[in-house]
């Protein structure tokens, strides 16, 4: 029998304080219900794109804000490039104040970085965190892409 993720274990597994999973919950970019490996993704993410502060936009940590528009279409990003078939260590999820992006392999980046120029951009490495994923918090259901990940894969992207 699988055991039950909470929202302690998912912060665990996803490295960050238990503050953000209730977050994430509160926001509805999860659900408290059904928490799974993906989740703990969406949870690193959040977590990262809640604490951008791009330029020319003030605000104070600690003042209460609702959710962004783009905080929402980062989320939706993010779940897409984990049910994305071509899902693989290379995966990058782009975050611009005015856009965000997959990509799927460096030639894709590359590109990315082409096109960005000097704007200010976040790059976040979902393909690599889905390696990092801790036994019980697999993908529920794994692309095929990313079950191609081998041993020697998984042990090069904890050690870089």
């Amino acid at each position: 029998m699988a055991r039950r993720i909470t929202p302690a274990s998912l912060a665990k597994a996803a490295d960050v304080n238990r503050v953000w999973p209730n977050k994430a919950i509160e926001r509805g970019f999860v659900n408290a219900d059904a928490l799974d490996g993906e989740d703990v993704i969406v949870v690193r993410v959040f977590a990262m794109a809640d604490q951008i502060v791009w330029p020319g936009e003030r605000r104070s940590r600690s003042a209460p804000r609702d959710v962004a528009i783009w905080q929402s279409v980062v989320i939706g990003a993010a779940r897409d490039a984990l049910n994305d078939p071509a899902l693989g260590p290379d995966t990058l999820l782009w975050l611009m104040s005015n856009d965000v992006r997959i990509t799927r392999t460096m030639a894709e980046a590359l590109v990315v970085l082409t096109e960005i120029g000097g704007l200010c951009a976040v790059r976040i490495p979902i393909g690599a965190w889905v390696l990092e994923l801790p036994e019980g918090f697999e993908l529920p259901a794994m692309p095929p892409a990313a079950n191609r990940f081998t041993t020697s894969q998984r042990t090069a992207s904890v050690t870089r």
